[in-house]
């Protein structure tokens, strides 16, 4: 046994009691034989009542599983983000309930005491999802990793063992919009993959909904680079040059081509426009003053004395 503090983070969103039921017993079996002390952080992200009722049952029974209860749905990352923020293990794993197998806990967390400050999750296999899901995620990776250089391992997943020097980095990081694959690239630091086959504690086909995905996908670009912007200007710019030469060419010849030049020139002009707009929405949500989650409860609370312990020792 380790002595060491880990801890797990683990959000909640759609989660059913008997899954969350499942995944804390299977974690405290394996981590309760691997570290002298741990810790499991469940972070409330709109998850279902009966699994909220369910999680405060469980308090009384597991003393060392805290429950951080956001104010509402904030999202995947924010919630993340919320338990890292509280979290105060020399080592910490995130993990998805429904998805992570708790069994790989003591494979991550020794990879990453001996070889790396992070070790992250790679799916083995996409067999589950839709053809043209999985065309959008080699699109996806193809994209932000060979075009716009993020260095986001394709099919990471959320799965991943950090040291207290990587958490202290990513919280150091504010911002309205946190996405953990993206910042532990960023922050550098040494990091190994691990492939793994992910679990299914529900039954159902684990696929983001396309628009939540389409959604993260486009954020994650934005949040991360201006090429789409820039590129579309410079292909408005060609595209004036080219439609200036054509114009030249036919001066004095009438309806020769123009309105399809002017209908091009009108969609690029829209491109240009709409993802302005986005990139300007985007720097006006990130400049705004305030939190990006707000906490609602938190039980069994790292700041809290519990009434039985005592501040001074007793003098014999």
């Amino acid at each position: 046994m380790i002595e060491s503090l880990l801890s797990i983070v683990a959000p909640l969103e759609q989660d059913t009691p008997a899954a969350v039921e499942a995944f804390v017993r299977e974690t405290v079996e394996v981590v309760r034989e691997l570290v002298s002390h741990y810790e499991i952080i469940l972070v409330d992200d709109g998850a279902p009542e009966e699994t909220v009722g369910h999680v405060r049952a469980m308090l009384r029974e597991y003393d060392f599983v805290r429950f951080l209860r956001l104010s509402r749905h904030f999202g995947e990352e924010t919630a993340i983000a919320a338990g890292l923020d509280v979290a105060i293990g020399d080592y910490v794993i995130v993990m998805m309930p429904n998805t992570d197998p708790p069994a790989l806990v003591p494979r991550f967390f020794e990879r990453a005491r001996a070889e790396a400050d992070i070790v992250y999750g790679v799916r083995l296999h996409r067999k589950a999802e839709p053809v043209w899901y999985r065309a959008g995620a080699r699109l996806f990776y193809w994209y932000i990793n060979s075009i716009v250089k993020a260095g986001i391992p394709r099919d990471s997943t959320q799965f991943r063992c950090m040291s207290r020097q990587v958490v202290n980095a990513i919280t150091q990081i504010r911002g309205p919009d946190q996405y953990l694959r993206l910042l532990t690239s960023y922050i550098g630091f040494r990091k190994e993959p691990l492939p793994y086959a992910p679990i299914n504690r529900t039954g159902e086909t684990p696929v983001r909904p396309k628009r939540e995905a389409v959604n993260l996908a486009r954020a994650m670009i934005m949040d991360h680079t201006t090429h789409p912007l820039r590129t579309v200007i410079w292909f408005g710019v060609l595209l004036a040059i080219v439609n200036l030469a054509i114009a030249l060419v036919h001066t004095g010849t009438a309806g020769n081509g123009a309105p399809l030049h002017d209908a091009a020139m009108f969609l690029v002009l829209a491109l240009m426009l709409a993802l302005v707009g986005e990139y300007v929405a985007g720097l006006s949500r990130r400049m705004r003053d305030r939190p990006a989650y707000y906490v609602r409860e938190e039980h069994t609370s790292s700041v809290l004395l519990r009434e039985e312990r005592k501040n001074v020792v007793q003098s014999t």
